[in-house]
């Protein structure tokens, strides 16, 4: 897991870029406890296909890399230059670091020859966007979703508790209040 001296790397890794690229939606990197307590939820003995949208400087991608079996595939899917760059640092057979926006979730998985995830992991800011954004962007995670598959966000507000319930069948939602700022954690499925 993440050590201190790393949480503390990536807030100032943050915080920098944080004032120069007005789509990150933090200040501060993801709190441990967040980390902890999603990465709990995947079971490690059999292969997965992840997507992490928007991972910043690679909170939950450290973690889940120490998680996940030797089979499995992170995908990273990274608008900010300065952030994918560095992530593509993080050297392993698992990973897939892509410079791109979420909304071309379909096609860089489609490029990448993914017809399916068993999770995809969001912390981007949803209310950064339009409605109808949000929605296309919702309907294309729950298409690329496998039949259990899982879409988990972590948001700073309840607003998207509602049009999850539009696109999902099962919307799970709770609080980390383990967090500066306290997070809304959802947890989405199609069946």
């Amino acid at each position: 897991m993440t050590t201190r001296r790393q949480a503390r790397e990536n807030d100032v890794f943050m915080f920098r870029r944080f004032f120069r690229d007005h789509g990150i939606a933090s200040v501060k990197a993801t709190s441990t406890y967040l980390v902890r307590r999603i990465c709990r939820r995947i079971d490690p003995t059999r292969p997965r296909v992840i997507v992490e949208l928007g991972p910043g400087p690679g909170c939950f991608t450290r973690a889940l890399l120490e998680r996940l079996s030797p089979d499995s595939i992170l995908v990273l899917i990274e608008a900010n230059s300065e952030f994918a760059a560095d992530l593509r640092k993080l050297r392993d057979p698992r990973l897939r670091v892509i410079q791109g926006n979420a909304q071309n979730l379909r096609e860089i998985l489609a490029r990448d020859g993914i017809p399916e995830v068993d999770l995809v992991l969001s912390g981007i800011p949803f209310s950064f966007y339009p409605d109808v954004a949000n929605l296309k962007l919702l309907k294309d995670i729950r298409s690329v979703l496998g039949p259990d598959g899982v879409f988990v966000a972590y948001q700073a507000t309840a607003r998207l508790e509602k049009p999850l319930k539009r696109v999902f069948l099962r919307v799970r939602v709770e609080w980390e209040l383990f967090h500066i700022p306290p997070l809304v954690v959802f947890e989405a499925r199609a069946a």
